[in-house]
C-alpha cells in the first residue's frame, strides 16, 4: 500500500474529491452542516413539485393556438391592416427595419469582439431564420416574408464583414450609423408622402412589439444625455441652472408616469395651434424619456459624488480646465461606477413603455388583451398567452442585464 510517505518529494498532491469540481461545490455550499443539508432536500422537493405540475401544464394542458393565430400581429400590431396600408403590403417594412438591426449586431460584433455581442447576434439571426419556418401555409406567411426573415443572417455576416475590413469598424462609426438607421426605420415604418410602396401609415396603427421597442430604444437613446446634463446643472454653482435642474428633477420625480401621459394627452395640445400636428406616439415618446431622465440624473450625480475629491484638485494642480475635469476625468468614472443603476433605470424603462395603453397606443399586452377580449373563443387561453409575453420581456430585460454584466467585466467595475 502506497503511503504519505512514499510520495516522492516536491510533488503536489491533488486536493481531495470533496474540495474541487461539483461535488466539492455541493459540499461547501448545499451539504456543509445538518440544517443546510435538511434545506436542500425541501428546496429540492418544492423545485422538483413545481416542475412537474408545471411542465405538464405546459405541454399537457395548455392550448397555445392563440399565439399561433396571433403570429405575427404580436409583433406589428394593426400596422399591415387594410386601415393601415390601403391598396399596398406594409409588412416588409418592419422586415426590412429588422435587417438594419441585424447588420447594426453584426457590426457590434465584430468590433467589441465580444463572447456576448456575438451570442446576441447569432440568437437574433436564429430566431428569426426559426420563424421564417413556422409552419404557416403559404397564404398565412408568403415566400417574401420568409426570405426576408431568413435574410436575417447574411445581414449579419454583412454587418461583421463591413465592420471587420472597412474603415466603419469604430465605436464612431457604429453610433453614427445606429442613429442614421434609427432615422431610416423611422422613414420606413412612417411612410413617405408621393413615394410608392412607401406611402404613410397613421401611428395610430402602430403597435405590438414594435411600439414597445421604438419608445425603449428613443427613451434610452435620449435619456442618459439629458440625465448627464442634468446632473452636472445640479451640481452647477450657477444659481439659476440649478434651480432649474432641481425643479425638473423633482417634479418628473414626484409625479407618476401615468398622470404625466394623461398630462401630455389632455393639456399638451392645448398649448399648440389647433392645427399643429402632434400625435400620441411623439407625446408618449417625450413623456416617457424626461421621465426616465429625471431618474437618470440622480444616478449620475450619486456617480459623481461617490468619487474622491483629491482626483479634481490633482486636474486642477496639472492646469486642467474646469471642462477637461469634468469630461475626461469625473464623469467617466462616474458612468463607470453607476453601470449597475445606469441599466436598471433602462430595464424599467422598457417595462414603462406598457402605459401608453392608457392613452390609446395597443402595445404588445393592450393589443393582446383587446384580442382576447374580442374574440371569446380565446378566453381561455389568455394565461398562455400572457405567459408568453412575459417571457419575451424577460427575455430582453435579461438580455440588457447580461451586456451590463459583460461590460461591467469589461470595465473592471468594482476593482482598483
Amino acid at each position: 500500500m502506497t503511503s504519505a510517505m512514499d510520495t516522492p518529494p516536491g510533488v503536489a498532491l491533488p486536493p481531495p474529491i470533496t474540495e474541487r469540481g461539483g461535488v466539492g461545490w455541493a459540499y461547501a455550499n448545499l451539504f456543509s452542516n445538518w440544517y443546510n443539508t435538511v434545506l436542500t432536500f425541501i428546496f429540492a422537493a418544492l423545485l422538483g413539485l413545481a416542475l412537474w405540475f408545471g411542465l405538464s401544464w405546459i405541454v399537457l394542458e395548455a392550448d397555445w393556438k392563440v399565439i399561433a393565430t396571433l403570429g405575427g400581429r404580436l409583433i406589428i400590431g394593426q400596422y399591415n391592416t387594410e386601415f393601415a396600408c390601403p391598396g399596398q403590403n406594409c409588412f416588409w417594412r418592419p422586415q426590412a427595419s429588422l435587417l438594419l438591426v441585424s447588420v447594426l449586431l453584426g457590426m457590434a460584433w465584430a468590433v467589441s469582439g465580444d463572447k456576448a455581442a456575438r451570442r446576441i447576434a447569432i440568437g437574433v439571426a436564429a430566431v428569426t431564420v426559426a420563424f421564417a419556418f413556422l409552419p404557416y401555409s403559404m397564404d398565412q406567411m408568403g415566400l417574401d416574408v420568409r426570405l426576408l426573415l431568413a435574410a436575417n443572417v447574411p445581414a449579419v455576416a454583412a454587418g461583421w464583414v463591413l465592420a471587420r475590413y472597412t474603415p466603419l469598424g469604430t465605436v464612431r462609426w457604429m453610433v453614427i450609423l445606429g442613429v442614421l438607421f434609427f432615422l431610416v426605420i423611422l422613414v420606413l415604418i412612417g411612410g413617405v408622402p408621393g413615394v410608392p410602396g412607401l406611402q404613410p401609415v397613421s401611428t395610430i396603427y402602430w403597435g405590438g412589439l414594435m411600439l414597445n421597442l421604438l419608445l425603449a430604444v428613443t427613451g434610452i437613446t435620449l435619456s442618459l444625455p439629458i440625465g448627464i446634463a442634468l446632473a452636472l446643472g445640479r451640481r452647477s454653482s450657477l444659481p439659476l441652472v440649478k434651480l432649474l435642474c432641481v425643479v425638473f428633477i423633482e417634479v418628473m420625480r414626484g409625479m407618476p408616469l401615468i398622470t404625466l401621459l394623461f398630462m401630455s394627452q389632455v393639456l399638451v395640445p392645448l398649448a399648440f395651434p389647433q392645427d399643429f400636428s402632434t400625435n400620441s406616439l411623439f407625446r408618449a415618446g417625450i413623456i416617457l424619456t424626461l421621465f426616465s431622465s429625471a431618474y437618470m440624473a440622480e444616478n449620475i450625480r450619486g456617480g459623481l459624488q461617490a468619487l474622491h475629491p483629491g482626483q479634481v484638485e490633482a486636474a486642477r494642480a496639472l492646469g486642467l480646465a474646469g471642462w477637461q475635469t469634468t469630461l475626461l476625468i469625473s464623469l467617466p468614472q462616474a458612468i463607470r461606477n453607476v453601470i449597475p443603476a445606469i441599466v436598471g433605470q433602462f430595464i424599467s424603462l422598457f417595462k414603462d413603455t406598457l402605459l401608453v395603453y392608457i392613452i390609446g397606443m395597443l402595445d404588445v399586452v393592450e393589443f393582446s388583451r383587446a384580442f382576447i377580449q374580442g374574440n371569446a373563443e380565446y378566453l381561455a387561453s389568455a394565461r398562455e398567452l400572457f405567459l408568453f409575453l412575459a417571457l419575451v420581456f424577460w427575455i430582453f430585460t435579461y438580455t440588457m442585464s447580461y451586456v451590463s454584466r459583460r461590460v461591467e467585466v469589461h470595465l473592471r467595475v468594482g476593482q482598483r
